[in-house]
């Protein structure tokens, strides 16, 4: 058994009566359910998380934290139905998910916690036990009545035991239940064989079956955020406050009261004269009072903000910037805005409850550790709800900013913690320019990445070869890649009949700080752009806000429905590496142009050893260096064809496998715009096709044939300033060969406008499949036409039911064709791959822009253990929790995913 078979199961279902619905009850500001999907989702034990519900809200909610949904039958759903009865029928219709250690869950134990979980995961997997649950110890001395008498059970009353003296009982709690899937089936029990426990403390025990035990929690939550950190004796003084404060409200007179008009500040009247709410004015007043706040740290903007707020979110809102570490927060409006701002999220995030324990500090770093780093090095801390950031620049410093290939992206950070133990870290790599450390302003806690800047590139690159996989606590590593601001955004799907300067008129209007835009004109037909361009802005937050106008999905460009995203920077080899290349790259050639035609063109100058042209370029090889420079040299704009041809050193290939993960990102991002926007993913973005090829592709063309080992589509160069490759995006989304007219609507994919550019080729001598050029189609097989084409990065292929290992969705797209055993490599059921519409429908369904969920839609569920979908979540283990993905920012490359 692994512990990739490990499934949680949480059963919740909508018929409670006590408390109507109570799985998805608030607590502390979220519902019961995703705090549960949370803690099992940290112990980082599962292959996946299941819910069976019978009821469509309970779904969405567990949904939206990341579970899967099993829609459970009526007769399990019932009140007299046992949960055993429930686990049965779900083993019964999940047979696909190969489940080894079911742990059942319940989520109405509030205080579950992942510690918890994983001492049970390792009794089982330790093979000390063959069931494992919770239990509580108890002291309690216990009678059993008969008939009209009692008599003690587990005591002697000439001997009762003292409580120090006694270890107790253990009592079942029902928090979980660990044990084999096969041992439920066999027995019939869910505790069989040999039997541990996992002890929970008393005050995480709490089960809330009534709105009594709901109220009890929550004061459970608000005591241990209040006492947390303080000493055992500041402890009872601040839960007399509590007690006090309780009291108040009970007797109607809240926390929001005012003090004695004698306690007021002078400010309280200039509040009430600019228009603030009394009861608004007087909580300001009391914050004055205790020095958090100044009134002339408030600008107009904040005052206007809190003047328009509801009084109960601007009192509520007041409570979190009293209870909050403002120190290091210079910029107090804007924190105080950033903290309503959170507050109206809240609120639409939990149905008009804005309430429960949050505190946009989260519970800090340690202050003493902080406050010794600030003074060694003179640098400051700015705390805003986004983000805490420390230094930049450093003191005394009168420089210009560190260049590109100076920061560096910090992900998997542990969401507990803060700078104070991350400066220390980087500061051993070199000399530290600045720290971000992102924070959830819903949370209080840290995203689970960062960003260090550092004053020279040799501490970034110090920093990614030390640190990366750097064991930060036991069992949690950090991920550390170079990272890049980037100021270009790809555009896709815009008319061909536009020029540069409509395009910079057009795109202008939608966001400031445009600067440039690039297109790339075909050969044969200069008044032509290739349906794509890229934007260049000022800065990277010009470019992340032009990316959030121009992807809602509500913008159109002169009637066509755009494809943004964010363009990828290529790395950039070093000097030394580029002083050895002898191939050259050669772009804006005619379609006339042949490969004889550049070979005699370019053997003047030495010998050339061969050329591959691809599309409107080609690569030209020598044998010597000092001939390919004096080609370039020689050759730059010259006439070939009736154009001008561009010529530059080819950058050599870059590790492929980097390459796929940019690729598999880009393609879950443009999947999930798509999506959202209710939109068919279109066909040029399924890389299906006969396959880039390779020595013989198990199921496609060979790559290049007989005489080219290189991977083209992998070949770096730098087509314009900044490293970007235009037919790497061309390639990717088809552009230039699908095209997508205005009248494109949500109905289905449209017929792609163009066709192949090459016919395809015999088989070569060293492909079992042969080679099948570029961007045109495999042969099908005989029968009937497929209902639709699926164009992909190499060759098209057959049918999406006839492909060959990989399946429609396969890591390197599939690669269908004929295998090595003459026939197709596995059929419609031995795919690896998952389906591509079904992961559409699933993703659409979780983001609220695809089919509403129904109980009678459970057949349609994917099977968990799909390998493409398992792989491109980043869920498959937690070597890929990167933290939330950084939209503003990515790291320039890496070989991890980024976590959902």
């Amino acid at each position: 058994m692994s512990e990739d078979s490990v499934t949680a199961l949480v059963l919740a279902r909508g018929g409670s009566v006590s408390i109507p619905k109570k799985n998805i009850c608030h607590l502390g500001g979220e519902p019961l359910l995703t705090r549960c999907i949370r803690e099992l989702k940290s112990a980082k034990c599962f292959s996946n998380i299941w819910v069976s519900t019978d009821d469509q809200s309970i779904a969405q909610v567990a949904l939206s934290a990341g579970a899967q949904v099993h829609w459970r039958a009526n007769f399990t759903a019932t009140n007299e139905a046992s949960s055993l009865c429930a686990v049965q029928e779900f083993l019964q219709q999940q047979k696909q998910c190969c489940v080894g250690t079911l742990c059942l869950v319940q989520c109405t134990s509030p205080f579950l916690e992942a510690s918890y979980i994983r001492q049970g995961i390792k009794k089982i997997f330790d093979g000390i036990a063959d069931s494992v649950f919770t239990v509580t110890r108890s002291h309690s001395l216990r009678w059993s009545e008969i008939d009209d008498y009692i008599t003690p059970l587990n005591f002697c009353p000439s001997n009762r035991p003292s409580r120090q003296s006694w270890q107790g009982e253990l009592c079942e709690n029902g928090m979980f239940y660990m044990t084999s899937a096969d041992a439920i089936v066999k027995t019939g029990l869910l505790q069989s064989g040999r039997c541990s426990a996992v002890i929970v403390d008393p005050e995480d025990s709490l089960d809330i079956d009534t709105p009594l035990d709901l109220f009890q929690a929550e004061l459970i939550l608000m005591a241990r955020h209040m006492l947390s950190g303080l000493p055992p004796g500041a402890q009872c003084e601040k839960l007399k406050e509590l007690c006090s404060v309780m009291a108040e409200r009970a007797e109607g007179s809240g926390w929001e009261d005012s003090p004695n008009s004698e306690e007021r500040t002078p400010d309280y009247h200039k509040l009430l004269e600019y228009g603030l709410n009394e009861k608004v004015s007087l909580k300001l007043d009391q914050i004055y009072q205790q020095g958090k706040l100044r009134h002339e740290d408030l600008d107009e903007r904040a005052l206007d903000a809190l003047k328009e707020f509801p009084v109960d979110g601007a009192l509520s809102v007041l409570k979190q910037v009293l209870d909050s570490n403002l120190e290091h927060v210079s910029n107090k409006s804007a924190y105080l805005c950033g903290v309503m701002k959170t507050y109206r999220q809240r609120k639409q995030y939990n149905d008009g409850n804005g309430s429960g324990s949050f505190n946009p500090c989260g519970s800090g770093p340690n202050e003493e550790k902080l406050r010794a780093i600030l003074d060694r090095t003179g640098y400051t801390l700015d705390v805003t709800t986004g983000q805490r950031k420390y230094g930049g620049p450093p003191p005394n410093w009168d420089g210009p900013p560190p260049g590109p290939g100076c920061e560096v992206f910090c992900g998997k950070i542990p969401k507990e913690l803060y700078e104070d133990e991350l400066i220390p870290l980087f500061e051993k790599c070199g000399d530290v320019w600045d720290l971000r450390l992102m924070m959830d302003p819903l949370t209080g806690q840290n995203r689970g990445y960062a960003f260090v800047t550092f004053t020279s590139r040799s501490g970034a690159d110090q920093a990614v070869a030390t640190l990366n996989d750097y064991e930060i606590q036991r069992g949690k590593k950090l991920g550390v890649t170079i990272s890049y601001n980037n100021h270009r955004l790809f555009v896709g799907n815009i008319p061909k009949n536009r020029e540069r300067q409509e395009l910079l008129e057009e795109f202008g209007k939608h966001a400031p700080g445009l600067v440039e835009v690039i297109i790339y004109s075909s050969p044969d037909d200069k008044k032509k752009n290739r349906g794509f361009c890229f934007l260049e802005y000022e800065s990277h937050k010009a470019a992340s806000l032009a990316k959030r106008r121009l992807s809602s999905g509500r913008l159109k460009v002169w009637g066509c429905e755009i494809i943004v995203d964010w363009a990828d920077p290529q790395e950039e080899p070093d000097d030394d590496t580029m002083s050895k290349v002898k191939v050259l790259y050669v772009r804006n050639l005619t379609q006339a142009t042949t490969e004889d035609m550049i070979k005699e063109t370019f053997e003047q100058f030495g010998t050339v050893e061969r050329v591959k042209k691809i599309k409107d370029y080609a690569f030209v090889h020598y044998d010597e260096r000092d001939a390919a420079v004096k080609a370039m040299t020689s050759l730059q704009n010259s006439d070939l064809g009736g154009a001008n041809m561009e010529i530059s050193l080819a950058k050599p290939p870059s590790d492929k496998k980097k390459k796929e993960e940019i690729l598999l990102k880009r393609e879950k991002r443009l999947m999930q715009m798509l999506t959202q926007r209710g939109m068919p993913v279109p066909p040029a973005m399924m890389r299906s096709g006969g396959g880039m090829g390779g020595r013989g592709g198990r199921g496609g063309g060979g790559r290049g044939g007989g005489d080219y080992d290189y991977d083209y589509d992998y070949y770096g160069y730098g087509d314009y300033p900044g490293g970007y490759r235009d037919p790497y995006y061309e390639d990717y989304f088809r552009i230039d060969d699908f095209y997508y007219p205005p009248e494109y609507s949500h109905g289905g994919p449209p017929p792609p406008m163009g066709g192949p550019r090459y016919k395809p080729m015999p088989s070569g001598p060293r492909g079992y499949g042969g080679m099948v050029s570029r961007g045109a189609r495999a042969p099908l097989p005989p029968g009937p036409s497929p209902p639709h084409r699926i164009p992909g990065r190499g060759a098209m292929g057959p049918p999406p039911l006839s492909t060959s290992r990989g399946g429609p969705m396969g890591r390197l797209g599939g690669r269908p064709g004929v295998g090595r055993g003459g026939g197709y490599r596995g059929g419609p059921s031995s795919t690896r791959g998952a389906n591509l519409a079904e992961k559409r429908k699933l993703e659409g369904s979780v983001g609220g822009g695809g089919a509403q969920l129904h109980p009678q839609q459970h057949h349609h569920q994917q099977p968990p253990h799909s390998g493409e979908s398992k792989r491109r979540s980043g869920e498959a283990s937690s070597q890929f929790d990167w933290g939330s993905q950084p939209i503003p920012q990515q790291p320039l490359s890496s070989s991890y995913h980024w976590g959902s």
